[in-house]
């Protein structure tokens, strides 16, 4: 596609926006009435997207991206003009519709753009989300969609972008609209779009191995990073712990995970869970058995940090909706594993798997990873881990496991207190039998002079 053609949609889009908003009411007054979302969208004032920016916190219309945006939008129209004029009417009157909605999901950026700026933003958003990663799969039996036909799944960068960033996202609200605008007769299914990318996203989580849960069908998501979030669910028994189950034990004044290499050090086993089949689903689903720690194994790169960063952040915005286990799993393994002995110790038992230069990378990537992020740690609603945490603190104060598990811990200490105490034995004997043969001398002289008198 020439870029004359993307220019000449590309004003009359704006143009076509223009004409729609002018014939709506230009105020919005309370046209969002009651309805409020569930779900803000903040900003995590964190590092931009790298590859293409969603949403308005980052919008740009000088954005190097925003041409391909152009062009996505165009692939996903009719060829013949008039029905492309007819199709582009649609979507646009359509987005007009939800556009209350979909700013009601952000805090405050949204309320400072125009309408056209925002209805706008939307469909060049919307479409390209739609035409990189679910109509590929959706137009399949078609030959594929006209931008490619497979889907970017395997773009990393743009799979970060994407799915990874709190704030770089725009409703599903907007992604359904458009998608039943553009493709309602193919697909009929109101999940259609979430079913694809609920596929998408458990491939490439498993792919990682992040996550194998099978998710059936998907309830309704906010935006794709919510979507993400929903396949780092507990799935472990034992792992929802309620006030009913609490052990009760007191941990003194200790407020947090003790360090592996202490754990190691006071007889507690460190084993790598496997992920999938009837074990773990998750990396979440840490298992305590008797005296051995079980923790599923965490591929530690570029991008882990940055998509736990933001799931925890999703949580501490919607807590009461979602929870926060995933926030109190990452202060589990960013204390656990805060130095490099640490690190080293785990990567040798499976638990931690990376590429990253020096097991100190990984120490401070995983330390600083909840920088300013406070849950009570002893509190079972906060805290799915709490019994773990306690039972360890337990075994790590226990003299009589300290002892029995010495000889796991330590074995060449064993070894040396074992050598240790032969070369006592044998000093001992030796003296016994030096001290028999001094009296038994003695005896023989008293006996040669008993015979010489």
């Amino acid at each position: 596609m020439g870029s004359g053609n993307d220019d000449e949609t590309a004003i009359d889009i704006e143009s076509l926006v223009k004409e729609l908003l002018s014939m709506s009411c230009t105020q919005r007054g309370d046209e969002t009435g009651n309805k409020r979302s569930t779900c803000k969208i903040a900003r995590l004032n964190e590092q931009m997207p790298n590859m293409v920016c969603i949403g308005p916190y980052y919008n740009d219309p000088l954005h190097r991206m925003e041409s391909e945006k152009m062009a996505v939008l165009v692939g996903t129209l009719p060829v013949d003009k008039q029905h492309k004029a007819d199709m582009l009417t649609r979507l646009v009157n359509a987005i007009i519709a939800v556009e209350n909605e979909a700013r009601d999901h952000y805090a405050d950026r949204a309320n400072r753009m125009s309408r056209m700026d925002f209805v706008h933003m939307l469909i060049l958003d919307g479409c390209y989300i739609l035409g990189k990663f679910v109509l590929p799969d959706c137009c399949s039996s078609d030959g594929g969609s006209k931008n490619g036909g497979r889907s970017a799944m395997q773009d990393t960068d743009l799979v970060r972008d994407v799915f990874y960033l709190v704030d770089n996202q725009i409703p599903f609200c907007v992604l359904n609209t458009m998608h039943k605008v553009l493709h309602g007769k193919i697909i009929t299914s109101p999940t259609a779009v979430a079913d694809v990318l609920f596929g998408h996203v458990r491939e490439h989580l498993g792919k990682l191995g992040y996550s194998k849960l099978h998710v059936g069908n998907p309830s309704p998501c906010w935006h794709l990073l919510h979507l993400l979030h929903k396949h780092f669910q507990l799935t472990d028994n034992d792992a929802k712990v309620t006030a009913a189950n609490d052990v009760g034990i007191s941990c003194g004044t200790v407020y947090r995970w003790r360090q592996a290499t202490q754990y190691h050090a006071a007889g507690v086993r460190l084993k790598k869970r496997r992920l999938g089949g009837s074990t773990a689903r998750t990396i979440l689903d840490v298992k305590l058995e008797g005296l051995t720690l079980r923790v599923p194994s965490l591929t530690v790169d570029n991008n882990t940090c940055r998509m736990l960063r933001n799931l925890m952040a999703l949580e501490q915005q919607n807590q009461s909706e979602i929870g926060n286990h995933v926030t109190a799993y990452c202060l589990f393994m960013s204390q656990i594993a805060c130095t490099a002995s640490d690190v080293e110790l785990l990567v040798k038992k499976g638990i931690i798997v990376h590429a990253l230069r020096t097991d100190s990378d990984v120490a401070e990537r995983l330390t600083a990873l909840c920088s300013g992020v406070i849950i009570d740690l002893d509190e079972v609603t906060h805290n799915y881990l709490c019994k773990t945490r306690k039972n360890l603190e337990r075994i790590y104060k226990s003299r009589k496991v300290n002892c029995l598990t010495l000889p796991r811990r330590n074995p060449w200490l064993v070894v040396a207190l074992l050598a240790t105490i032969v070369v006592l034995v044998c000093q001992l004997l030796q003296a016994v039998y030096t001290t028999k043969s001094y009296y038994q001398s003695l005896h023989g002289i008293d006996v040669m002079d008993k015979l010489a008198n």
